[in-house]
């Protein structure tokens, strides 16, 4: 919205005529900026909402004022002020839809939204597994008990050799070093992992009374729906979500591909991470080396920094594959979800395990 102010033109006759007009500046809207820290937390968490680096061409700062609508009812819940930075807490869990309106001094307004997620405060707790009497956090989520630690239960196999189905959970260790067991776990094929079941929710590698979540189950605490997560913040190592999601690195087995190279070993520790669901599917899918032949390909929650990228050919793995899937990414700034249908990893990759309590 834009106020244009009449020309005014002056006419002043002295034996000839003198005609002057001039134009008054045309006011300007002002250009609103918002910016929120963090984009999730929890109803303890103090939110940021900062809109000093609004601009006006005609006003200075001090003369801009906002007003706030907090839930994107379209009520207005605090008057104009001039204080572009403000602390808020939400009451309620869920997503919650800012509405920030921006006023300069001759009353011309501009509006911009953003939306940040609440939690529900996670209680927490612990848990010990009686097969090797070793304890774990655990964290209550939407209804479930989790660990808040990687499983760690097994025989340690060193990465030349397979995991199969001998009765034995086994399982690798990052870069083959047993010192990276207690700081990350056991990575698991995804048969050892659900110990050769394809029912959904399998107890697999977990101990009695828990099972491999489905996908569903890591859906309800990591929905599509969030558009933004600061996830680094809340599901991160110490964040305030009890998690402790870390990125701990992975086994990759993949056979020959297009460009005759065979890749394998383990994925990078300071940048991806991936866990296993109990949520099976089998596509047919194109193998370099013998044309084409079904695999065995099974859903997985992964956690990647995209800052170091340079791993990846953009979306596509090293067999030339389009990678279909969410990924919860864990970095220091805004997160949009990536909007993809679940994320397919082949069986044979070593993922972690994080085990949810049976209801």
């Amino acid at each position: 919205m834009k106020f244009l102010y009449p020309t005014s033109c002056l006419l002043v006759v002295f034996g000839f005529l003198l005609t002057g007009c001039t134009d008054e500046p045309v006011n300007t809207a002002p250009k609103p900026k918002l910016s929120v820290f963090p984009y999730a937390g929890d109803t303890t968490t103090i939110f940021t909402f900062d809109a000093s680096k609004s601009t006006d061409r005609e006003d200075i700062k001090e003369k801009l004022s906002v007003r706030w609508d907090w839930n994107g009812d379209g009520i207005w819940d605090t008057e104009r002020k001039h204080e572009l930075k403000v602390l808020h807490r939400f009451s309620t869990k869920g997503m919650n839809y800012i509405r920030m309106e921006l006023t300069d001094s001759d009353s011309v307004a501009m509006e911009a939204t953003d939306s940040v997620r609440v939690f529900p405060i996670p209680v927490t707790g612990s848990m010990t597994d009686p097969r090797d009497g070793r304890t774990y956090r655990t964290v209550y989520l939407e209804g479930h008990w989790w660990m808040a630690e990687s499983l760690k239960y097994g025989t340690f196999l060193t990465s030349d050799s397979a995991q199969t189905d001998n009765g034995i959970i086994e399982g690798y260790i990052y870069d083959d070093n047993p010192k990276n067991l207690n700081d990350y776990g056991m990575l698991y094929s995804w048969y050892e992992a659900v110990q050769y079941s394809e029912t959904e929710k399998a107890q697999g590698v977990c101990p009695d009374g828990w099972h491999v979540p489905s996908y569903a189950e890591w859906k309800v605490i990591a929905p599509r729906d969030v558009p933004y997560l600061y996830l680094v913040y809340y599901y991160g190592v110490g964040g305030p979500g009890g998690l402790n999601l870390t990125y701990g690195g992975y086994y990759n087995f993949l056979w020959e591909t297009n460009e005759q190279v065979t890749q394998f070993g383990f994925g990078s520790l300071s940048s991806i991470s991936g866990y296993w669901t109990s949520t099976h599917r089998e596509d047919k899918v194109e193998d370099y080396k013998k044309n084409v032949a079904y695999q065995r390909w099974n859903l997985s929650m992964g956690l990647r920094n995209p800052m170091s990228d340079s791993l990846f050919g953009g979306y596509f793995d090293h067999t030339g594959f389009y990678l279909q899937g969410d990924w919860i990414h864990l970095r220091g700034n805004r997160v949009v979800y990536d909007q993809f249908p679940p994320y397919l990893v082949n069986d044979r990759n070593a993922y972690f395990v994080r085990c949810i309590e049976n209801k």
